[in-house]
């Protein structure tokens, strides 16, 4: 019944999303990109008259996303509706326009989404080409890597942390305004970045379902250490220290691509800032009176200099996918006493190794190893210094490929964690599909998977695009 009660509160809002969103796109100025692994492919074309076609093209497409929680307590975890609109305006032979927004509205009110409708711009992109560089101009997204699932060298977009990293990355990155150039250099082709201004992550408060605790990521430290902040000490919690708006805080990146002897190959650079702040511990205030002292933490983004590359090949049903980053100086949680800051700087290395097999037409089947390591030594290290993951996913079709399957299992291999995410979508005819899943998770709760594992739930989904 909560399932059902949620859906009507909500059919209305979606109506007055829709039309605010329209409005949005008609009248916006602004140039913007579509997202280069978009899936939305029915754009139709909407004549201005019967004699001349409209050099716009347009799509929508309504959602909702509603999940129960199957730990007790079971409630409603979310009913997520979305309405989104895109347009593609053809300037001319070289040139053209993309806009695009997304309004959302959430009744359930657990994730830390605002309470009323807000529209979230996606897409405000100009490109075309000037000689042999391809510009594109505005509001996007740019993915880098090869890897399923997992962010070794794809750190361009700030991530939406308020349903943790269940939400697909497509959805969840957050567009940035950015200058982006592709240009050939003999074989190969190099990209340049420029993102003039920073903007975080999104995260969840610390009430919210997937808050974790007062500043975000303190609760997983609290639950690895022997000392527990929380139950020692009363918190303060100092406003998070962003980047200034100036110049020096741009952020840059490169990448170099060419294909030699069949393999795909790219190298990496990229100079940013970290999407989600670090709770430094700023000290502590004995001047209260108070017998607990208070511990004052200072969150803070630090810069992210990451280096690294990737390549691909494919060998008849198999593709080999290989991809590996150099985080140079990030920030680590250390055990120190008396406590200090609580992190120190180190280098940190993530890499994947993928194979993909096409079994059949109906059947594919892709495997990944994780590793990953901090250059600094375990015993100052409040985390194990290695982290094993490994991953399988399974994604068949059937019934002419209108029912389609899924299966994603990552599990830890050096820590106790998982996650298991089964799903299976129908689809009826070209505009209308439905979507059934869950998402398990679980391990110690000192590791991240394990500390919500409590949070398992069921989503169903239901997605109208014309």
């Amino acid at each position: 019944m909560g399932v059902i009660n949620s859906r009507r509160s909500a059919a209305l809002p979606v109506v007055l999303i829709l039309t605010r969103l329209l409005c949005l796109v008609t009248y916006a100025q602004t140039p913007e990109e579509t997202a280069s692994r978009t899936d939305e492919s029915s754009q139709a074309s909407v004549p201005a008259d019967d004699s001349r076609p409209s050099r716009w093209q347009w799509s929508f497409t309504l959602r909702n996303r509603t999940g129960l929680r199957l730990e007790e307590p079971r409630v409603l975890q979310m009913s997520r509706n979305t309405a989104d609109a895109k347009g593609i305006y053809k300037i001319d032979d070289k040139w053209r326009l993309t806009l695009e927004a997304r309004a959302h509205y959430d009744p359930v009110d657990r994730l830390g989404y605002p309470k009323s409708v807000w529209v979230d711009p996606r897409q405000v992109l100009l490109d075309g080409s000037v000689g042999r560089v391809n510009l594109k101009l505005g509001l996007q997204q740019v993915v880098w890597g090869q890897a399923d699932g997992l962010r070794v060298l794809d750190v361009i977009n700030p991530l939406d942390y308020r349903e943790f990293i269940l939400e697909d990355f497509l959805d969840s990155r957050r567009p940035l305004w950015m200058g982006r150039a592709d240009v050939r250099i003999g074989e190969g082709s190099l990209q340049l970045l420029w993102v003039p201004y920073f903007a975080p992550g999104r995260l969840p408060g610390p009430d919210a379902e997937f808050g974790a605790g007062p500043i975000f990521g303190l609760g997983l430290i609290e639950a690895a250490s022997s000392q527990n902040p929380a139950s020692q000490f009363q918190l303060r919690i100092s406003p998070t220290k962003r980047p200034p708006y100036r110049l020096g805080s741009s952020q840059f990146g490169a990448r170099y691509s060419r294909s030699i002897d069949g393999w795909d190959l790219t190298a990496n650079y990229f100079y940013g800032w970290e999407d989600t702040p670090t709770p430094y511990l700023g000290g502590f205030d004995l001047s209260s009176g108070s017998p607990i002292p208070t511990a004052i933490f200072q969150p803070e983004h630090d810069r992210r200099e990451v280096f690294g590359g990737t390549a691909a090949n494919s060998f008849g049903p198999l593709v080999l996918r290989l991809e590996a980053g150099w985080n140079r100086n990030k920030s680590v949680a250390v055990t120190s006493t008396p406590p200090q800051r609580g992190f120190d700087r180190a280098g940190q290395f993530s890499g994947v190794v993928g194979l993909d097999y096409s079994a059949t037409t109906w059947l594919w089947v892709s495997g990944q190893y994780f590793l990953q390591f901090t250059s600094a030594p375990q015993s100052i290290l409040l985390f194990p210094r290695y982290n094993h993951l490994a991953s399988i996913y399974f994604r068949t079709s059937f019934m002419r490929e209108t029912l389609r399957p899924e299966l994603f299992i990552l599990t830890g291999l050096s820590q106790k964690q998982y996650l298991i995410r089964p799903r299976l979508v129908k689809t009826f005819g070209d505009h209308l599909s439905t979507g059934l899943g869950a998402d398990f998770l679980g391990g110690r709760q000192n590791n991240i998977f394990g500390f919500f594992d409590t949070k398992d739930r069921i989503v169903l989904e239901l997605k109208w695009l014309w």
